[in-house]
């Protein structure tokens, strides 16, 4: 699979059509180099497309990160998820934290059961998620869901509220944390 199936992929299954085809018509996608082996994916508005690249100059990005490709598989950016919110008003393939839960994910902790408010379908086990604000519904981060819906039933019904649901990947507090990890 290429570094742009993935991403399309990912945006007709979590937010469909309408959002894939917009997308498509109005940006331009460009790929900038990051840190071992990883490139960003971003969208820039087709207006931009004066922007070329010179070898003197060093572009670290420009435009909406839509997220990393590392080894052909597309990982989105929170960016991406509150660029769609604020677009379309559509969000999908994430779950909302309870404010804590918010306070702990952006510490790049894991989201636990017992901060987990409740889910946005359509989601997948083993796929990437978004963690939701539950006070302005904009992602703080991605991360990998550990647990379907029915297990997180059990685990509920067992008491298990320590359990990790989603495994921290990306959080806007790597922005503080690792500037870095975004040239």
């Amino acid at each position: 699979m290429s570094e742009l199936a993935g991403f399309w992929k990912f945006l007709d299954s979590c937010f469909g059509k309408e959002v894939l085809d917009h997308i498509r018509e109005t940006y331009l996608i460009s790929f900038f180099p990051s840190i071992k082996g990883w490139r960003k994916i971003m969208l820039l508005p087709q207006t931009l497309s004066l922007l070329t690249y010179d070898s003197k100059v060093r572009i670290v990005g420009g435009g909406i990160l839509a997220g990393w490709s590392w080894k052909e598989k597309f990982i989105p950016s929170p960016h991406l998820y509150n660029f769609i919110y604020e677009s379309n008003r559509k969000l999908g393939c994430a779950v909302v934290a309870k404010p804590h839960g918010v306070k702990a994910f952006l510490y790049g902790n894991d989201l636990l059961l017992a901060s987990l408010s409740k889910l946005l379908p359509p989601i997948k086990k083993g796929e990437y998620v978004a963690v939701i604000d539950p006070e302005d519904y904009r992602a703080v981060g991605v991360g990998i869901l550990l647990h379907d819906e029915d297990e997180i039933k059990f685990l509920i019904e067992k008491g298990e509220m320590m359990t990790a649901i989603v495994k921290n990947v990306v959080d806007l507090g790597l922005h503080i944390r690792n500037e870095k990890f975004f040239m």
